[in-house]
This record gives structure tokens, sequence and C-alpha cells, in this order.
């Protein structure tokens, strides 16, 4: 290596003056109003329904309750 050289960092960028810029107002569109939302009676939220009807339930689950079904449509027998 040559003596006259260095390894030279990084430069690191100066810090940011501290200046406020002032900032332009946002243009209020008066087509738009804000309205509070009301959860009251025959608003929007909903009671909580009952999904178990549409979950993905494991396989045994499905297998035992498709088992059970099946043995109930055997002992009734509607043909006879």
């Amino acid at each position: 290596m040559p003596k006259g050289k260095k390894a030279k960092g990084k430069k690191v960028a100066p810090a940011p003056a501290v200046m406020k810029k002032q900032e332009a107002k946002k243009v209020v569109n008066p087509l738009f109003e804000k309205r509070p939302k009301n959860f009251g009676i025959g608003q929007d939220i909903q009671p909580k329904r009952d999904l178990t009807r549409f979950v993905k339930w494991p396989r045994y689950i499905r297998l035992q309750r498709q088992r059970a079904i099946l043995y109930k449509r055997l002992k009734s027998s509607s043909c006879h």
C-alpha cells in the first residue's frame, strides 16, 4: 500500500437546518360533512351471530357427525 493514501470513511450527511415551514391550510370540501357514527338501536353494528355452522371443523368432528347421521338414516329406514 502506498504511504500517502488513507482509507476514507463515509461522509455523514449534515443535520438539516431547523426551520419551520409554513404549511398551506388544507382546502375543506363542503360536500363532505363529518358526521359522528351512531351505534344506537337501528343504526350500524349488528348483534353477534352464531357462526358455528360456518366454521371449518376438524376432520374427526366432521366424520363423527356424518357417521351419526348415517346411522340415524339406517335406523329409520324409510323404505319399509
